[in-house]
């Protein structure tokens, strides 16, 4: 089934999309309050800079209403890269419409294209589980791993 989302890699002229969406993110699912020249900096360099990162944006009519990122893994057990998905944001008012998956439908396809790519991950707040439900439905298993960080960013201590 076709999806009613179109998906394509961010560009410059979505930087204050990518910021608002993100700058939203971090609120919803973490309570934190960005600061929005690092926010502004982060997204305007991560544009800029394809090895850092990737965007993509969903759109219906032409408008964006959500947004996710791949970072890149190298993993030398399989001698590929792993395409971590991140910053996955969904407008409120097109949440369980297929948004998520037509990103994951579109990044997927793209790695499959690609032989240096291993898998995707991404990673969950626990407790999270209609994301993980939707995950699974779209193939993907939970993982034996847990997040470990040590975080230096000023102001998240």
């Amino acid at each position: 089934m076709p999806s009613k989302f179109s998906v394509r890699k961010a560009s410059h002229q979505d930087l204050d999309t990518v910021i608002r969406f993100n700058s939203a993110l971090a609120r919803e699912t973490e309570d934190k309050v960005l600061d929005p020249m690092v926010l502004a900096q982060g997204v305007q360099k991560a544009l800029e800079d394809p090895s850092l990162c990737t965007y993509f944006m969903a759109e219906a009519n032409g408008e964006p209403v959500g947004q996710t990122m791949i970072t890149y893994e190298w993993s030398d057990w399989r001698n590929g890269l792993f395409w971590w998905i991140q910053s996955v944001y969904v407008a409120k008012q097109f949440r369980r419409q297929g948004v998520f998956r037509a990103l994951y439908a579109h990044i997927r396809a793209l790695g499959r294209k690609e032989p240096d790519v291993c898998g995707l991950r991404l990673y969950v707040i626990r407790g999270n589980e209609r994301a993980i439900a939707t995950y699974r439905e779209l193939g993907m298993t939970v993982s034996e791993y847990l997040l470990c960080e040590e975080d230096w960013t000023p102001g998240t201590a």
